[in-house]
């Protein structure tokens, strides 16, 4: 509508896949140790899309400090940005942009934190930390969706890349919709190193996120197809 002023357009990009992932560890700052060789060439293969300039031109780049996070997008960096910036744009890291915190189970194998620690349902109870020491489903949500705030008023009428993971995607989504933390909100995870496109909007002197794509990674053809 001619009225609606686009605020801000958030690209949030999920990393490659991880040594976490494959050895099944809980990656938090103690247990992610990076990307595995496929995830890097996954990256590489958004890398590629973002320099056909096929995708928004980017003005500023936010990271997960997390090394799975921080990787994907020092590798797809090369191709972000416009004329003398282009690989150039520094890497805003952004502490609130990492994964959910679950504190002593960091670094273990999912299988030994289930037998360790008592797991409570984030589902049916939200405002109850996941375990002892970690994060509840409705404040990881709550510090997702204030960091996303924060990024798009600081960048009015920019695109901004936002190097993150899955579950911070899914909150952004709760957040785009409404969905509150009693409610299991997207359902499957994202693909690595796909693309969720949102932005925020004003009209009439109010805002608004709109979800622009969800969990576009086409990219990885080129890969399956290898």
């Amino acid at each position: 509508m001619a009225d609606r002023q686009l605020v801000s357009c958030l690209l949030l990009v999920r990393h490659g896949e991880s040594v976490a992932m494959a050895e099944g560890l809980v990656g938090g700052r103690g247990g992610c140790r990076g990307l595995t060789e496929r995830g890097r060439a996954q990256a590489k293969a958004l890398r590629d899309r973002f320099a056909a300039g096929r995708e928004p031109q980017v003005d500023a780049v936010y990271s997960s400090p997390l090394p799975r996070a921080r990787q994907t997008t020092d590798i797809v960096l090369p191709a972000l940005g416009t004329g003398a910036d282009c690989g150039n744009l520094p890497v805003h890291l952004h502490d609130d942009l990492e994964e959910m915190r679950l504190g002593p189970a960091d670094g273990m194998t999912w299988h030994a934190a289930r037998e360790r620690f008592r797991f409570i349902p984030s589902v049916e109870q939200p405002y109850t930390p996941v375990i002892d020491g970690g994060e509840s489903r409705a404040g990881f949500r709550h510090r997702v969706a204030q960091a996303l705030n924060d990024i798009a008023a600081a960048h009015p009428a920019q695109t901004v890349f936002v190097g993150c993971h899955g579950g911070v995607v899914s909150a952004a989504i709760a957040m785009a919709f409404g969905i509150p933390p009693s409610q299991r909100g997207v359902g499957d995870v994202t693909e690595v190193t796909s693309i969720t496109e949102l932005e925020l909007l004003q009209r009439r002197g109010r805002h608004r996120w709109q979800l622009r794509r969800f969990n576009d990674a086409a990219h990885l053809a080129v890969l399956e197809a290898a």
